[in-house]
């Protein structure tokens, strides 16, 4: 391994929350460097992601994999400017002349360039981020504009609690039109919550109560499945995949899971979940990626993604990586809370709510986006506290009737 300084133009405050990553932004299990020491690299290529405190953006991670075996020093915001500098110059360059709006992703870019031959690198980083975020979200709504409008899409929410089987939920339809239960059995109360989909015409999805422990019993999902037969669409046979390291026998598990959910119920689709991030250092991509390799027989990813775990032109990128799964993609994201979480912000909370709709819905692989159904420490919820549509699913339910006016 390599040996690398890392510098910071004062925007780096905790080097606890610095994450290694490999070249494609999985996050490695490797300890971040201290402060004032040299730090021994992981394997080129690889990536570095820190959530620094940007004027404009808040306080979110920020990711760059421009980096190789002979780097040997780099100023932090400097380095990651020029990733994200680069990638909005890119999509400006390729999709202005197509007819995408690029204005305000050009201005920033602009600003970008300016600040960096003064070598004001956090206002750079800034500014190169805000060019970045400005052009997927142009693009993502030409594209919609240009499709007329996205069919056949599942606009959902997610319960935790067995309490939340009493939750009224026909405040939320429309858009409602699938609930996601993740804890599941058959006496912890759920059964009201099945009744009201039946009634509002509503997709279930389920977690299997076992899913994210293996060795798993064949016998008990199909028992599970067997159960709720008729009553849920959307299995996610195996879950939390990001805790589990690949490897050829969790595949064929995985795979003789999947084989007996489909004997259990012929019409389900079955979902391998996983979550994506970088506070929480993992990703499910490599065992995904080797079931689908193996032909481990399952319809689609379930993805799970934290808001503070990226740019929106991160989660845009996410996206299209896990889209070349070949896959379709069920989406499940956090909401950023209008005080924030932890030591993470999200200026215009609600603003950025309608981009990642309009980024997610612009991706036709994927057919799903999920919310929590209540608030939570770290995401706002789709219900508020009074039991009403909050304004974040407002706004969600402004960008799902927009995208049904284009089908008309």
């Amino acid at each position: 391994m390599s040996r690398l300084e890392i510098r910071t133009a004062g925007a780096v405050d905790d080097w606890t929350l610095l994450r290694w990553t490999n070249g494609e932004g999985d996050a490695l299990s490797l300890a971040p460097p201290c402060v004032g020491e040299t730090a021994t690299i992981p394997p080129a290529p690889f990536g570095i992601a820190y959530p620094a405190l940007l004027k404009g953006v808040g306080r979110v991670y920020l990711w760059g994999n421009s980096f190789h075996a002979r780097t040997q020093q780099i100023v932090l915001e400097r380095n990651l400017a020029d990733c994200y500098f680069r990638a909005a110059s890119t999509l400006v360059r390729q999709y202005a002349r197509r007819g995408a709006p690029m204005e305000t992703a050009q201005e920033r870019l602009q600003q970008a360039q300016a600040l960096h031959r003064e070598q004001r690198w956090v206002e750079c980083l800034a500014a190169s981020v805000a060019a970045a975020e400005a052009s997927v979200v142009s693009l993502a709504r030409a594209r919609l504009e240009r499709m007329h409008g996205r069919t056949a899409f599942l606009w959902g929410v997610w319960a935790e609690e067995p309490a939340d089987g009493e939750t009224p939920l026909a405040a939320l339809a429309p858009p409602l039109n699938l609930i996601t239960l993740r804890k599941l059995d058959p006496s912890d109360g759920r059964r009201p919550l099945l009744q009201q989909a039946q009634g509002m015409r509503t997709a279930v999805a389920a977690f299997w109560a076992e899913c994210d422990r293996f060795p798993q019993s064949v016998d008990a999902l199909r028992d599970a499945i067997t159960a709720y037969r008729g009553s849920v669409r959307y299995w996610n046979i195996a879950a939390h995949l990001h805790h589990c390291k690949p490897s050829e026998r969790l595949t064929q598990q995985i795979g003789a899971l999947c084989e007996a959910g489909r004997d259990a119920d012929f019409g389900i689709m079955r979902l391998l979940h996983g979550a994506h991030g970088f506070y929480e250092a993992h990703s499910p991509y490599a065992l995904l990626a080797q079931c689908t390799e193996a032909g481990v027989p399952y319809e689609a990813v379930h993805l799970e993604w934290q808001w503070y775990d990226g740019t929106l032109y991160d989660l845009d990128q996410l996206l299209e990586r896990y889209g070349e799964l070949g896959k379709p993609i069920h989406l499940s994201i956090s909401l950023p809370p209008e005080g924030g979480y932890s030591v993470f912000s999200r200026d215009e909370p609600l603003a950025w709510v309608e981009q990642a709709c309009l980024i997610a819905l612009s991706k036709a692989y994927v057919v799903a986006l999920q919310v929590p159904l209540r608030a939570t420490a770290s995401s706002a919820g789709a219900l508020g506290s009074d039991g009403q549509p909050s304004a974040h699913w407002q706004q969600i339910a402004q960008v799902a009737a927009w995208n049904a006016s284009m089908l008309d």
